[in-house]
């Protein structure tokens, strides 16, 4: 859920009231509400900063837009977004102008959003935050399972900033899914002890799909590759695959170029599926750290695999983190254990070897 921020610009005052009215957004909203993303924040990337933006993802039918308005005057946002590659929804784009906070705007904003949203049995539901208030008020309608972050790609007003992400306990009723073959082992023991009882997880170990990396597709392409690149933030992500690898050596040489051409990069994200060890050892090797664990993410074929996160960093000076200090070396040090245990397994039994 993108967060609340102090505002860098100058922001007309609300009008004084003491009632705030709340409704689903409308296209007649989105001038507006791109005005108050633009007012709020700062020098940053926010999409929500662009008409256009907001126009399309309304007009899309995948996200649902909530506002709070006091005479007329949009006073903050929220949205429930369907993320259709891997039938997921996320609670994002929440915003609430200076004179409105502490005002329970945005838990308003987001009950709201909640008795709107009717998830399907398979979605997975989570949220992505960059402050301890944000995470604090979800946590009092709807609380989720903090999982790890993101490394920090992106930069506001010039500095890095970690984001967490929050995924929502899943329903079990006609819920698919399969957990990697290592899970009933001692490696896995923050897995199978911590994260999957707080999710209502059943350990259910499985046969994992060939693909290698999970993520929607994006915008550019190199071989079978799918990534996205920041030149501002120096940030290259990759966001999946585009078609099959027949070995991890297939992998690393794809991602090799890759990395070639993009030298200059000060971060590389990627999210690859937990029973891919040998390309995790590699991952590693070249640098990359774990930095979530991601139950039942990825969705294939009918059933949901959990995935590792996994990011490089070349920073100077170390995101900031708003309040998740201690939740960030907690998540470094007990991936950091993870993943030294993983690579240290002897190869997967060949009954339970991805097919």
């Amino acid at each position: 859920m993108t967060a609340i921020r102090s505002p860098q610009t100058a922001v007309a005052p609300l009008p004084e009231t003491e009632t705030l009215h709340y409704r689903p957004a409308n296209p007649a909203d989105i001038e507006a509400l791109a005005a108050l993303f633009q007012q709020v924040y700062g020098q940053t990337t926010h999409p929500c900063q662009s008409a256009s933006y907001i126009r399309h993802s309304m007009s899309s039918g995948q996200q649902q837009w909530f506002v709070a308005e006091a005479e007329g005057n949009l006073a903050g946002c929220c949205c429930i977004a369907r993320r259709p590659w891997n039938q997921s929804w996320e609670v994002c784009h929440g915003v609430i102008h200076p004179d409105a906070r502490r005002t329970g705007a945005i838990s308003s904003l987001v009950r709201l959003g909640f008795e709107t949203h009717r998830p399907a049995p398979m979605e997975l539901g989570f949220y992505i935050t960059r402050n301890i208030a944000s995470h604090g008020v979800m946590k009092k309608i709807r609380p989720a399972v903090l999982v790890g972050h993101d490394g920090g790609p992106d930069k506001v007003d010039g500095l890095r900033e970690y984001h967490l992400t929050a995924i929502h306990p899943v329903p079990q009723a006609g819920f698919a899914h399969v957990a990697p073959w290592y899970v009933t082992t001692r490696a896995a023991d923050y897995i199978r002890r911590l994260l999957y009882p707080a999710l209502q997880l059943a350990v259910a170990p499985g046969s994992y799909p060939d693909t290698y990396l999970s993520g929607p597709t994006g915008i550019e392409r190199h071989g079978q590759l799918s990534y996205s690149h920041d030149p501002q933030a120096a940030a290259l992500m990759l966001s999946g695959q585009c078609g099959r690898y027949g070995s991890t050596h297939a992998v690393l040489t794809e991602l090799g170029a890759l990395l070639r051409q993009y030298s200059q990069a000060e971060y590389v994200g990627l999210v690859i599926l937990a029973d891919k060890l040998e390309l995790l050892a590699s991952l590693r090797r070249l640098g990359f750290a774990i930095t979530a664990y991601l139950p039942a993410w990825h969705l294939e074929n009918g059933s949901r695999y959990d995935c590792i996160q996994l990011v490089f960093q070349d920073f100077a000076v170390a995101p900031r983190s708003h309040g998740f200090d201690d939740d960030i070396a907690r998540f470094d040090l007990a991936y950091a254990h993870l993943a030294n245990n993983l690579c240290s397994l002897p190869a997967a039994p060949v009954s339970r070897a991805a097919s």
